[in-house]
């Protein structure tokens, strides 16, 4: 292996419209959830909550029947949870959002979140109902005013905000929610009146500790005693059957040949050009991986990505590599992920829904470090370049010829894709 490139096994589990609506309405958001139809949206969304809800019924934490029923008329029957802004983030969110369903298991729970997230958040079955925002609400100000409105009518007791933005808490203020729970960051200290403490030792730790945080917060203000320590993490996300069945056919559809081994590969990064891996590279292993592993290989994306996959697919030596970008909602591509044997992705929201879907996923790092914000969970591997200038916060690497990310060789990559694909047969 290229000895300018890190390879950090297994580091994520060891590191430290205006009406409320049902999330099983079928109304298509932007974004991620393009292209998902009326029935799979609903369907997903009904069998992973009915799911969600008996598995946490029966995995030992039973947090309200350990409540006296004298004590269980004050816990709040109605809770508005403010999602994060970001397709890992929410991912990353999920172990806090299963607690509080965990904790209160007969409340209504009715989830605040950008409009492209609503698919995602309604196929990870943890809401009753998704309450969503576009770009056409504004600013930060007049954001804020219009969600409030939206938000007084919705008789909420409680908000668990578990963005950190001084906006959210501004909101449920302004909304009149009685009990306004989160981190007192941003200066939105004096508009909580549950504020969650911030020690210095969960900045250290893995990110979903970081949500984790305040929903151990809530179970001893709640129900007391601490948070049972044998329940991991799980960012998990159920994938429906007929997902499954859609996602095959729209790949046989598209030419690809499912009895090989399918591997996707996950180019893009919206938020930052800086954590692409250079186009030639990804081209590059693209050859690898049908040359020498007879793979099927699948890129996936969101739709303005589809021109940066088609030219890497135009300087692949091989042909038959089959472009997703903008083809598969968020229940899709996590379906696409999960029939691969491997998916290989930038830094980006896609490594995490990987790990959602249940796949094996390699994330290639350069400008930013693992850390706290890695994939979370056992199947979730990196590897990272190392530059002099690396880790840094540019959106476009300044130097021509981007160092931290070309340290990555694809050779390095391969043998990392080989080391996954062995352990899955050894598990089999």
């Amino acid at each position: 292996m290229d000895r300018q490139s890190r390879d950090v096994r297994d580091c994520p589990t060891k590191m430290a419209g205006e009406v409320e609506r049902s999330i099983s309405s079928s109304d298509a958001a932007p974004g991620i959830c393009h292209g998902i139809c009326a029935k799979e949206h609903s369907d997903a969304t009904l069998a992973n909550r009915s799911s969600l809800r008996s598995n946490l019924s029966s995995d030992g934490e039973s947090d309200l029947l350990m409540a006296a029923p004298s004590e269980r008329s004050h816990l709040p029957s109605r809770i508005l949870v403010r999602g994060t802004n970001w397709v890992g983030d929410t991912i990353i969110s999920l172990p806090a959002a299963k607690a509080i369903r965990r904790m209160f298991p007969h409340a209504s729970v009715t989830y605040w979140v950008p409009a492209g997230l609503a698919p995602l958040v309604g196929a990870a079955g943890v809401a009753d109902h998704v309450i969503s925002f576009d770009g056409s609400y504004g600013g930060p100000a007049r954001r804020a005013l219009r969600m409030a409105a939206r938000l007084a009518g919705g008789g909420f007791d409680m908000a668990v905000l578990l963005q950190n933005a001084f906006e959210s808490a501004f909101t449920s203020w302004m909304a009149r929610v009685p009990l306004r729970a989160g981190y007192s960051t941003d200066l939105r200290g004096p508009l909580l009146n549950l504020r969650v403490p911030r020690p210095r030792e969960i900045l250290s730790r893995h990110q979903v500790f970081y949500y984790l945080g305040i929903t151990d917060f809530l179970r001893s203000h709640f129900l007391g005693g601490e948070s049972p320590g044998d329940i991991a993490p799980d960012c998990s996300v159920t994938i429906p059957e007929e997902g499954t069945l859609h996602a095959r056919r729209l790949l046989v559809e598209l030419g690809a040949e499912i009895d090989r081994p399918l591997i996707c590969l996950c180019a893009g990064s919206v938020n930052s050009e800086a954590k692409r891996w250079p186009a030639d590279a990804f081209a590059a292993l693209a050859d690898l991986l049908t040359s020498r592993l007879d793979a099927q290989v699948i890129f996936a994306g969101a739709s303005g990505e589809r021109a940066l996959i088609d030219g890497i697919i135009g300087r692949m030596k091989g042909r038959g590599a089959v472009n997703l970008a903008g083809r598969t909602g968020a229940v899709e591509s996590m379906a696409m992920m999960n029939l691969a044997c491997a998916v290989i992705s930038n830094d980006t929201g896609s490594a995490h829904m990987a790990v959602a879907a249940g796949s094996s996923v390699l994330t290639i790092f350069g400008p930013t470090s693992p850390g706290a914000t890695a994939p979370y969970g056992p199947d979730a591997r990196v590897i990272q370049g190392i530059a002099p200038c690396a880790p840094c916060r540019h959106f476009r690497c300044p130097i021509p010829d981007h160092p931290c990310m070309s340290a990555v060789t694809p050779e390095a990559v391969l043998e990392r894709t080989e080391e996954i694909l062995e352990q899955k047969r050894w598990k089999r």
